[in-house]
């Protein structure tokens, strides 16, 4: 199956005070973990959508596609919006990826791909222990849906009349976001570990 990510690297970091795609994680990013992972999965086909962070994240030089949103303000799904109309034709699903979820596993992500080929769905999204997490895996059926979708809840909401799979894992990483500093310092503690 043909695979994409589309991270969401666009917003202003306001609580956190600085970028979280450029949050250090020993020697590496929070972008530069997550592209990592997916490499790890099998899946060349990643799009960054940046706002007004493009040349630093451009500086990186990373493997990926940058995308740029003119109007991060709009909020994360005009982000989900820039992903879906530049990916490829040929992908045939994608993840949506926020960047400050750095430590999402490699196995999570060949373990939702496998499932997809198995499951009647428009989407499965990752659990733990019963609670939702990211990344949302969604098939490219969905790209003009979402691409023209001005309904309420961005994509939770449009997410909520579709055939949707819930995918149990053993991955703590699909629940762990960092939106203050006090979140990243329990992440970089963990990732000493975790992956």
């Amino acid at each position: 199956m043909k695979t994409a990510a589309i991270i969401l690297a666009a917003g202003f970091s306001s609580r956190m005070g600085t970028d979280k795609a450029l949050l250090r994680f020993g020697g590496k990013t929070a972008l530069e973990l997550l592209v990592d992972s997916y490499q790890a999965a099998g899946i060349s086909r990643i799009y960054v959508v940046a706002g007004r962070n493009y040349t630093s994240l451009q500086q990186l030089g990373l493997p990926v596609t940058l995308l740029h949103n003119p109007h991060p303000e709009a909020g994360m799904f005009s982000s989900v919006k820039v992903g879906v109309t530049t990916i490829a034709a040929e992908v045939e699903a994608f993840f949506v990826q926020p960047v400050d979820c750095p430590l999402v596993r490699s196995s999570t992500l060949c373990l939702l791909k496998d499932a997809f080929t198995r499951y009647d769905a428009w989407a499965l999204i990752p659990c733990c222990e019963g609670k939702k997490g990211h990344p949302p895996l969604i098939t490219a059926a969905l790209r003009d849906t979402i691409a023209d979708y001005q309904g309420d809840d961005g994509l939770r909401g449009l997410l909520a009349g579709c055939l949707v799979r819930l995918v149990e894992v053993a991955d703590q990483g699909v629940l762990l976001g960092m939106n203050s500093p006090a979140e990243y310092a329990a992440l970089q503690r963990m990732a000493e570990t975790y992956r």
